[in-house]
């Protein structure tokens, strides 16, 4: 039996992954699902993945990168506008420059709904001012992921790996996107949008996701 084990994006929760889980559930109707939170907005969820399944990992932005730092053998690997490396450092050049994470840092102490606010209007979630200022946020676990994002510079899975990408994303431009995921063993889809349009409207990704399956298993 497969599993699809799931992670969030920076300053968001699981809910905003819930249509696309949905939607993978009505074609997947008999597996897995492990749904993690890494408790900006509410206490953390970190489910056991039971051994007896085939677990694959699918994260949307950070949380594609977080899932690859557990110890979990994936039956393989889903990034949604996800990353393996965010910042620029030696030798990469493409990523966002250190000192916007490092701004983002000193000011969550002053006023982390605004930092979550303009952060998730760049992603394109249309209510996002109104929505930061609803909500309570855990200063401190937006400020030690935001770290991770900044340092994070990680090695894809051996596993099969699908990166699904948009083309109006500038958290996760296009040039970034393959830096990360331009390896043999990875399969790179575009699609419109800006780096929440896939979670909006996961019927295309989850075409998507079916059609990778049924490759890999072919």
């Amino acid at each position: 039996m497969i599993g699809f084990a799931y992670c969030h994006g920076w300053s968001f929760d699981a809910g905003s992954l819930a249509p696309l889980r949905a939607e993978l559930a009505r074609r997947f109707p008999h597996a897995a699902q492990a749904v993690f939170d890494l408790g900006f907005t509410c206490a953390p969820q970190s489910p056991q993945l039971a051994p007896d399944v085939a677990w694959i990992a699918l994260g949307h932005s950070y949380g594609f990168a977080w899932l690859m730092q557990l110890p979990q053998p994936w039956r393989a690997a889903i990034s949604i506008n996800g990353f393996t490396r965010f910042c620029r450092h030696a030798g990469h050049r493409e990523g966002a420059p250190v000192r916007r994470i490092e701004a983002m840092l000193a000011k969550i102490p002053q006023d982390a709904q605004a930092v979550v606010s303009d952060f998730q209007a760049h992603c394109g979630a249309q209510t996002a001012t109104q929505t930061a200022a609803q909500v309570q946020y855990d200063q401190a676990a937006l400020a030690g992921h935001l770290v991770q994002v900044r340092d994070l510079d990680l090695s894809l899975p051996a596993c099969p790996t699908l990166a699904l990408a948009t083309s109006d994303d500038i958290v996760v431009p296009q040039a970034l996107t393959q830096a990360c995921f331009a390896q043999s063993h990875c399969t790179l889809r575009e699609f419109s949008g800006d780096h929440l349009r896939l979670l909006r409207e996961p019927a295309a990704a989850a075409d998507a996701i079916v059609a990778f399956l049924e490759s890999i298993d072919a």
